[in-house]
């Protein structure tokens, strides 16, 4: 469901995987020459005998809701998968007649390249539809991580957002410049993390170096809970970022974004290739 940037990539990593993959949209499909995923003209076509319905429309919740409650009516109890970076899947759920087909299953932009998946049950997902979805993905290849529980953000955002935080304070109060702050992190914990996540990087610092460095760090970390004003300044202005040719940056027609890059940086992040010592 939904044929934008994110619902095709899903579309064509399904059909590469072996899937007979249906797309609807209501503006209308516009898939490859070469893309033997099927474009429906309406709703019924598309998920009528279906086994999993993956969802990536518009992130408004009503809009989501009503599609899940017409598939519902048309297509009884089949698996809805939604991609959203937003709700929890018990507020997507709400008022359906089988709220137990309902789970997250969010992908990363493009998802077709970035491995994780984040698969979100609400807390009465059943284990058919929670199967279903799992196996489709793994199929697929993808790196599934199943929360034990719905929480907002999920994990992934979670773990950004503080990072984001932390950035945008570093910036305000004078510590660096945005480009020293983001070289830190493509040069210094970037390439780490694509290797080893915060768990394992603090075991093999060592867990005694990391409780003198959260112990001498956590008290001066930013706590500020509301959107920084480096961000909505912006935004107001109309500085969205490299869609409207300035954000913290100035972008040209010439620059790429770097999810270019991103299959070259995933064939090397690869078990095999972590290293055998980390430092904190």
């Amino acid at each position: 469901m939904g044929a934008g940037t994110m619902g095709l990539a899903i579309a064509r990593l399904l059909v590469e995987k072996g899937y007979v993959v249906r797309v609807f949209d209501p503006r209308g499909v516009d898939l490859p020459e070469t893309s033997t995923a099927v474009a429906c003209t309406n709703l019924v076509d598309c998920v009528v005998g279906v086994d999993v319905v993956f969802e990536a429309i518009v992130e408004d919740l009503p809009a989501k809701q009503a599609l899940f409650r017409e598939i519902q009516r048309l297509a009884g109890s089949v698996p809805l998968a939604s991609n959203t970076s937003t709700y929890r899947p018990s507020e997507l759920a709400a008022g359906l007649e089988f709220p137990e087909a309902l789970l997250v299953a969010h992908f990363f932009h493009p998802a077709d390249v970035v491995p994780l998946v984040e698969v979100v049950p609400s807390p009465v997902t059943g284990p058919a539809a929670l199967g279903a979805v799992r196996d489709v993905l793994t199929h697929s290849e993808k790196a599934v991580v199943t929360l034990a529980r719905e929480v907002d953000g999920f994990l992934a955002n979670r773990l950004q957002c503080a990072l984001i935080r932390e950035a945008v304070w570093l910036l305000r109060e004078g510590v660096a410049s945005a480009e020293e702050i983001d070289k830190a992190v493509v040069q210094g914990i970037g390439p780490r993390w694509a290797l080893a996540g915060p768990f394992e990087v603090m075991d093999r610092g060592g867990l005694d170096v990391w409780e003198a460095v959260t112990r001498r760090l956590f008290p001066s970390l930013s706590t500020e809970s509301s959107t920084p004003k480096e961000i909505s300044a912006r935004v107001a202005r109309g500085n969205l970022g490299q869609k409207s040719g300035q954000g913290f940056y100035g972008y040209g027609d010439a620059d790429l974004s770097p999810l270019v890059r991103l299959h070259d940086v995933l064939a090397a992040a690869t078990p095999g290739d972590r290293p055998a010592q980390e430092d904190s």
